[in-house]
């Protein structure tokens, strides 16, 4: 063992915990709850528990007749949000208030029962949950549940290239959750009629003699007739994933449903690509622009304003998201660069156009270097970066989609303030602004979100205590938002 790495090591020691762990919990009761063989039921089934650490635990039944040993793995350990100081990893049954999803796969070995049933308990707590089976021991094939299965693109990956992400909606249990944990809920399935729909939509033009497939969702009451087109969000997936991922345990139909049954974001068409039919990045993924955003705009009721359309990706999604800004940032007005880095030159042409939000989790090998990001306050680029609770897996990407669309798509001004607020900072240093009362008025009105009265005062003093120069490109974003 002297050899192992550090991380390895790490590996190891959780797992071991994790048999313990569950060991215990069957033997004391905590969590394996005696049940009659002939009463399992496939698939997982979320139950209400008291003696739960989030008030629920969920019973696991996946049915193998051939299997002689089957591992259960789930995206569940968790680690100290609350708490950065904390640098331990948790189990689900160690759950307390504080800790978030996002310390990586939890394993234990699933119980055998009679009848080729394989069963497991597990605490969880709000929100989407992804989990997987090892059968046998092959660590290569993630085991999607036959009970409980994602609905997957049909051109998209097949065999021990598709990363099965089976997915588990739990409540919140706001006795036993905390806050944080509880906004998580916003993943889960509305169960009234104001539900959206989705589906895989062929593109009628083959790609490299193929015949090649979108997935689409269309809000709750879309209308194709509706006087102002839609926006378009255009989601990108990460490596060993497909136009499957984003729409499964991305939880974004859910996610979107939820926030327009509640006013929280604009009605809009989601679109989910795959990489592998975008076309040439260095020639600017040709077929995105000439198939795809072609078919789905003359399909659909949709905008064709480039600042009604959005583009995001997560891992190398987010690589694909900064190539676009590099080869041509005016093609959409908001991009989203998470979990790959930063990858954005910070001399790529009309970087000023659009916004863009940077993104990742806490424990994100992905998360954007946040020098790199800073670097970018000496462009004319209107950015945000933010960083949630998560690793580099669906609990830092679903989040983030949920910010995205509830608290910047479509919204320039939350964009543009922190930008303004910076260039007055700059102005006053170089003495583009020679009056410091008039920056400390400007600085106020700005961030109150005022931009009337910003705009007076900047064509009052044009000139005069502000440089020309400086007061156009003030006045340039401000009549961005006054104009919206």
């Amino acid at each position: 063992m002297a050899n192992l790495s550090l991380d390895f090591k790490k590996t190891i020691s959780i797992r071991i915990m994790a048999v313990l762990i569950l060991v215990l919990a069957m033997f004391l009761g905590l969590s394996m709850t005696a049940v009659a063989d002939e009463e399992l039921v496939e698939g997982p089934t979320v139950m209400k528990d008291p003696d739960s650490p989030t008030g629920y635990t969920v019973r696991f039944v996946y049915k193998n007749e051939d299997a002689a040993s089957v591992t259960f793995v789930g995206d569940m350990l968790l680690r100290n949000w609350a708490d950065p100081t904390d640098t331990k990893v948790y189990t689900p049954y160690e759950y307390k208030p504080g800790l978030m999803r996002g310390g990586g796969a939890f394993e234990a070995a699933m119980e055998k029962r009679d009848g080729g049933y394989w069963v497991m308990e597990v605490p969880l707590a709000a929100g989407a949950n992804q989990y997987w089976f090892y059968v046998d021991g092959n660590r290569n094939y993630w085991v999607p549940d036959p009970a409980n299965s994602p609905k997957f693109a049909p051109d998209g990956l097949t065999g021990n290239a598709r990363r099965a992400f089976n997915a588990v909606y739990v409540p919140y249990d706001p006795e036993k959750q905390d806050e944080i944990m509880g906004a998580r809920e916003i993943e889960n399935p509305r169960t009234d009629e104001k539900t959206g729909t989705w589906d895989y939509v062929e593109i009628p033009t083959q790609i490299n003699g193929k015949t090649r497939y979108l997935g689409v969702y269309l809000p709750y009451g879309y209308d194709e007739d509706r006087e102002e087109p839609y926006k378009t969000i255009y989601m990108q997936h990460g490596s060993g994933q497909d136009a499957s991922d984003w729409m499964n345990i991305g939880s974004v139909p859910n996610i979107m449903d939820n926030l327009l049954a509640d006013g929280l974001t604009e009605p809009a068409i989601v679109v989910t690509t795959d990489s592998t039919y975008l076309g040439n990045a260095q020639q600017g993924y040709p077929n995105l622009f000439n198939i795809i955003l072609p078919f789905i705009e003359d399909t659909y009721n949709v905008s064709e304003n480039a600042a009604d359309r959005s583009f995001a990706g997560l891992s190398m999604g987010g690589a694909i998201t900064a190539n676009i800004i590099n080869y041509d940032a005016t093609k959409f007005g908001y991009y989203g660069v998470w979990s790959g880095g930063v990858r954005v030159s910070l001399d790529a042409e009309n970087l000023g156009v659009p916004y863009i939000l940077f993104g990742g989790g806490q424990y994100d090998f992905g998360l954007p270097n946040p020098n790199q990001v800073a670097a970018f306050d000496d462009t004319d680029a209107n950015y945000k970066n933010l960083v949630v609770a998560g690793g580099h897996d669906f609990n830092t990407w679903n989040q983030l989609f949920t910010m995205y669309a509830r608290d910047y798509l479509w919204k320039p001004e939350v964009f543009i303030i922190d930008n303004v607020q910076r260039l007055l900072d700059g102005y006053l240093a170089d003495g583009s602004i020679s009056n410091a009362g008039i920056y400390n008025s400007l600085k106020t009105k700005i961030k109150k979100g005022n931009f009337t009265p910003f705009i007076n005062e900047v064509k009052a003093q044009s000139g005069k205590h502000i440089s020309s120069e400086a007061a156009s490109t003030l006045l340039e974003l401000a009549d961005r938002v006054s104009s919206k």
